[in-house]
């Protein structure tokens, strides 16, 4: 909770700088004074190639972690409300069935785990679609309340074992940085038992 709140001020920081320096940079070429343009773009793009760095880092430093079967994995706003596990797996030679359950423990507001990309991660790294990408947990999730889906993949017996990866793929999580980032978060997966 605590890094993904610090990641998003760090954000908010980053992108107020960007837009200070962008505008020093307008004003400098505006009144023609080219140092004070060159300056506040330097300035600028040295930011912009920093706080890429610590993007990339912070999805390379993470370290692998695969929680044990039953246990969930938290995603959070402000707040961790949303709570994702595994509760049970069906393996036939080259197909595996899950059955995910989301949790909420919001007090008032919906949380929406269709937002989240579900993936099996084999031995190898290679991540695996689910048959129905996209339509996993239609309906918003009300708070205090939990449901489960079922996530359908066709896997290679020589990748095993599988773990199932859970992100949510899109901004702002990918531009957090530390270990809210959402290349980070990825490197957690979710065990799918013995």
């Amino acid at each position: 909770m605590l890094a993904h709140f610090l990641g998003v001020l760090a954000l908010i920081g980053a992108a107020l700088l960007l837009v200070f320096g962008l505008g020093v940079t307008v004003y400098g070429l505006a009144r023609g004074d080219g140092r004070l343009a060159r300056r506040a773009a330097l300035g600028t793009g040295g930011l912009v190639v920093v706080y890429s760095l610590g993007i990339a880092l912070s999805a390379t430093l993470a370290p692998r972690t695969v929680i044990p079967f039953g246990e969930e994995i938290s995603f959070c706003g402000f707040d961790c409300h949303l709570h994702i596990s595994l509760t049970e797996v069906d393996m036939e030679e080259d197909f595996i069935g899950l059955v995910v359950r989301a949790r909420s423990d919001a007090k008032s507001e919906p949380e929406h785990p269709s937002y989240l990309q579900f993936r099996l991660v084999g031995r190898s790294g290679a991540a695996l679609a689910p048959y129905q990408d996209g339509k996993t947990f239609l309906q918003p999730l009300e708070a205090g309340q939990s449901t489960v889906d079922t996530l359908s993949f066709v896997a290679s017996p020589e990748d095993f074992p599988y773990s199932l990866r859970v992100i949510y793929p899109d901004l702002p999580e990918a531009l957090l940085l530390g270990p809210a980032n959402s290349r980070a978060v990825g490197k957690t997966t979710l065990s799918l038992g013995d």
